[in-house]
């Protein structure tokens, strides 16, 4: 009982904890991973409404700015203001009447509403600052105030021409003039966009059109698009600041590091303001000035440890439940896994005395391992006992064959003695067909060997075919195989059967003519032999399935009989005839079936033998795996 007790603690242990472990990092490894998205999604909607804010932002001041260059386009364009403007007077009072309905057309473009469309709380009532500075050039200048006002009409330009935009608009330096100032009787805070007035006649530079707009409009859309941390920034093209719910009007803004560090039209960058982290996004309007929205790096991650926070607890109540659940688990299968092995060391039990005992662990897959387990032992001795036999036979057939070695030396000797006989008579002839026959007996037999080179293979059936050229009288052989492909290995006495199957049955009875081709070539990791004939042809398809039908039990050389039997009953020299004896050997005992199953029985079931349709004769092909250059190869080579 104590060593059942510490066989499942170690069983226990070598299965539970690398299971939890596994457990662990897999839901460690999922809460990490859902708490990066949700981190990463919260943050990036906390960022797109940053984005989103200033958006809205740059859009409508945007369309501020566009409204007011319309106005001034308006003004500049409009064939009846440059009428007025143009217009000559012999008098100073002639020109009163046009005087004030030029004041009416700018006091009506002034009421335009800068943003009624915003529906903030503090939409702006002011309308337009709408107002013409004249130049001398024009009829109406003498009528016009000496001092100019920054209030809506007409007036001289002798108060502007100390002003920088003022001489930029009259040397031509630039199209539009943009700057914001406090003026007024209120000293409120204004946006102004200057353009030059020029006459269509002439080109006379005859007036400047000014457009001003109180700022109190930016205001408003500064509170509709408020950001719950940070703030917005719009600066004029000095980096003077125009409006911010931090800055002051005017308040200069080009030494603050986030500003000068923010060139080009648009971007975004981290720097720190006041010890944090923040996040700068800014765009530059058409008119040089540039609207920043600046939003501390923390507000993007206010959520994290909250989020991180829920996904450690979830992890470790996963982690609890899985852990409780896994030892459920583990007890259940392991309990009787180990009882069954504690009666598999009984020697009762591996002696087959006693059998194994049954299992009820209410588990199906360990109660039936112990039932399989059971009739394995019971196969497993069969086994044993076949595999006894079978040893005992192989050693027997070994000193069998042990014993037939003496015949082939025996055989050798014998033809070797005739040759030197024959050579000695002076009958050459003779001494070279016992010559071929020997070699052909001593490639044949090749030393008891199933594996020889493809240079031997070809010198067993050139011996062969040597002693059928002096049997018929016109019998030419044609052996074509790359010297790159002799060193090959292949399965022994493959050829030579091939080749008498040629001779026997396509040349039946015919002694003129005949032609046998033998072929070698690579393809893949296949070695293909190919013997081709010109005697009376097959049915190739028939021959493959008389190849693939013959029953794979059938002995050697009873096919071989039972069809000369057949072939005595039917017509000699039949291609039927012809056919069939060429696959079973014709009587001989070792056909091309007898080939085809050798080839299968050492090679496997993708080679074998293969008939090939063609115009004359008969073509057959055997299929062997390449086996390049292997020790078999040299031992089996003789000269």
């Amino acid at each position: 009982m104590q060593g059942r007790t510490r066989q499942n603690a170690g069983l226990l242990s070598r299965l539970r904890l690398p299971i939890f472990a596994l457990i662990v990092v897999i839901i460690a490894f999922f809460a990490t991973a859902a708490s990066y998205i949700l981190i990463r999604v919260q943050n990036d909607h906390t960022r797109d409404t940053a984005e989103q804010s200033m958006k809205f932002v740059y859009r409508n001041i945007w369309y501020q700015f566009d409204t007011m260059n319309n106005v001034a386009a308006f003004i500049l364009s409009n064939p009846s203001i440059e009428g007025l403007l143009e217009s000559e007077y012999p008098a100073a009072y002639e020109a009163v009447d046009d005087f004030f309905a030029l004041q009416t057309n700018l006091q009506n473009l002034s009421l335009l509403s800068l943003l009624n469309g915003q529906g903030g709380g503090r939409v702006p009532t002011r309308s337009y600052v709408v107002s013409l500075a004249l130049e001398p050039a024009s009829g109406l200048y003498p009528m016009a105030p000496d001092r100019y006002d920054p209030s809506t009409g007409i007036y001289k330009s002798i108060d502007l021409r100390n002003q920088a935009w003022y001489r930029n608009l009259s040397e031509g330096k630039r199209q539009a003039e943009w700057w914001g100032q406090r003026a007024g009787a209120f000293n409120p805070a204004m946006i102004y966009a200057a353009r030059k007035k020029t006459s269509i006649k002439d080109g006379r530079h005859i007036g400047t059109v000014i457009v001003g707009a109180d700022t109190g409009s930016i205001r408003s859309i500064f509170e509709n698009a408020k950001l719950a941390k940070g703030y917005h920034l719009l600066l004029d093209e000095s980096d003077s600041v125009i409006f911010s719910e931090r800055y002051s009007f005017l308040t200069p803004a080009g030494d603050l590091p986030y500003v000068s560090a923010a060139t080009g039209a648009s971007g975004s960058l981290v720097r720190k303001i006041d010890g944090e982290p923040h996040r700068v996004m800014y765009e530059t309007f058409a008119n040089g000035w540039k609207l920043l929205t600046v939003v501390p790096e923390s507000h993007f991650n206010q959520y994290t440890f909250a989020i991180s926070a829920i996904g450690a607890a979830t992890a470790i109540v996963a982690l609890l439940i899985a852990g409780f659940i896994l030892n459920r688990i583990v007890v259940r299968v392991t309990v009787p896994i180990t009882r069954l092995v504690g009666a598999m060391h009984r020697p009762a039990v591996l002696a087959f005395k006693e059998p194994l005992p049954e299992q009820n662990s209410g588990i199906y897959e360990v109660d039936e391992l112990g039932q399989k387990f059971a009739t394995m032992l019971v196969t497993l001795h069969g086994l044993i006992e076949k595999s006894f036999a079978e040893e005992i036979e192989r050693r027997q057939i070994q000193l069998e064959l042990l014993q037939a070695q003496i015949n082939p030396h025996f055989l050798y000797n014998t033809l070797d003695l005739i040759n030197c006989r024959a050579i000695l008579s002076g009958d050459k002839e003779t001494g070279g067909i016992v010559r071929a026959l020997a070699n052909m007996f001593r490639y044949g037999l090749n030393r008891g060997q199933t594996w020889i080179s493809l240079e031997g293979e070809i010198r067993h059936v050139e011996a062969y075919l040597h002693i059928q050229r002096l049997l018929m009288d016109d019998l030419a052989v044609d052996i074509r195989v790359p010297d790159d492909l002799l060193t090959a290995t292949m399965l022994h006495f493959c050829l030579q059967p091939l080749a008498e199957n040629a001779i026997v049955h396509g040349f039946n009875g015919r002694t003129e003519g005949c032609r046998i081709a033998i072929e070698a070539r690579l393809d893949g990791i296949s070695l293909r032999l190919r013997v081709r004939d010109n005697g009376v042809g097959c049915d190739a398809e028939a021959m493959n399935r008389m190849l693939e039908e013959r029953p794979a039990e059938e002995p050697e050389g009873a096919a071989g009989d039972g069809e000369a039997g057949e072939a005595g009953g039917a017509a000699a020299g039949s291609p039927a005839v012809a056919s069939r004896d060429a696959v079973d050997g014709g009587g001989s005992g070792y056909g091309t079936l007898n080939v085809h199953r050798r080839i299968r029985l050492y090679c496997g079931e993708a080679f074998g033998l293969k008939y090939v349709q063609t115009a004359e004769g008969t073509c057959v092909e055997a299929v062997l795996p390449f086996r390049p250059n292997l020790t078999a190869a040299s031992t089996s080579r003789e000269d």
